[in-house]
C-alpha cells in the first residue's frame, strides 16, 4: 500500500473498493492529508473531479509563496 493510501486510511477509514486516492494539488510527492482525494477510479470522473480542486490550489500556493517572499 503506498503512503497516500494509508494516510486517508488512518485519517478517514477504509476506502470503498473501486476508489483511489489522488494528490489534489498534482504534486505525487506532496502526501499532506489535506493534499488528498479519495475518488472513484472511473477515468472519466478522476479528472473532473479533481480539476477545480487543483486549479484552486496551485492559486493558493503561488499566493502563500509570494506572502512568504514579502516577509
Amino acid at each position: 500500500m503506498n503512503i497516500r493510501r494509508e494516510k486517508w486510511q488512518e485519517a478517514h477509514g477504509p476506502i470503498p473498493k473501486g476508489w483511489v486516492v489522488h494528490n489534489l494539488n498534482g504534486n505525487n510527492g506532496d502526501d499532506r492529508l489535506e493534499n488528498l482525494a479519495c475518488v472513484p477510479r472511473k477515468a472519466d470522473n478522476v479528472n473532473t473531479i479533481i480539476a477545480p480542486y487543483r486549479k484552486r490550489i496551485r492559486i493558493l500556493e503561488r499566493e502563500i509563496k509570494t506572502l512568504m517572499e514579502e516577509n
